[in-house]
C-alpha cells in the first residue's frame, strides 16, 4: 500500500481525483475528518508494525508540572510504553498518542489505572485510520 496526501482547493476538484484514481483500480480513502490522523498518524508513517500486546491510547495531558511523571508513575514500569507521540496544544494541554503493551489479562487494570490518572483518554486500537496506516 501506497498512501499520498494530495491537497485540493476545492471538494469537486477531490472527488474528480477520487474518481480518476479509483477508474485506474487505486483504492482511495479520506482520511481528512480524522483527528488521530492529523495529529499523530501522518507523522508516524515508515513502515508497518507488529508490537506484541500493544494498546494504543489517546491521552489529553494537562499543561502543568508533574503531568508526565504521575503518567509514568501511573504505568511504567508495570507495561512497557512502546510509543509515545506529543502534540503540544497550547494552554490546553498535549495530545498524546500512547502504546503501551498491556496483556489481554490486565486489560481491566489498564483501565481502572488509566481511569484513575484523571486524563482524559481514549482506546484507538481499534481505529480503522490506525489498522489502515500502521498495522
Amino acid at each position: 500500500m501506497s498512501v499520498c496526501s494530495v491537497g485540493v482547493h476545492m471538494v469537486s476538484d477531490l472527488e474528480a481525483m477520487k474518481q480518476r484514481l479509483e477508474s485506474s483500480q487505486l483504492r482511495t480513502y479520506n482520511l481528512t475528518a480524522s483527528d488521530l490522523v492529523k495529529d499523530h498518524l501522518h507523522y508516524l508513517m515508515g513502515g508497518r508494525l507488529n508490537v506484541e500486546n500493544e494498546v494504543l491510547c489517546r491521552f489529553v495531558f494537562p499543561e502543568r508540572p508533574g503531568a508526565l511523571m504521575k503518567f509514568l508513575d501511573t504505568f511504567s514500569p508495570r507495561w512497557n510504553i512502546s510509543l509515545f507521540h506529543y502534540r503540544g496544544q497550547g494552554e490546553t494541554g498535549a495530545n498524546v498518542l500512547v502504546g503501551i503493551q498491556v496483556g489481554k489479562s490486565e486489560m481491566e487494570e489498564f483501565i481502572q489505572r488509566s481511569e484513575s490518572l484523571g486524563y482524559e483518554y481514549v482506546l484507538v486500537t481499534n481505529d480503522s485510520n490506525f489498522q489502515l496506516l500502521m498495522h
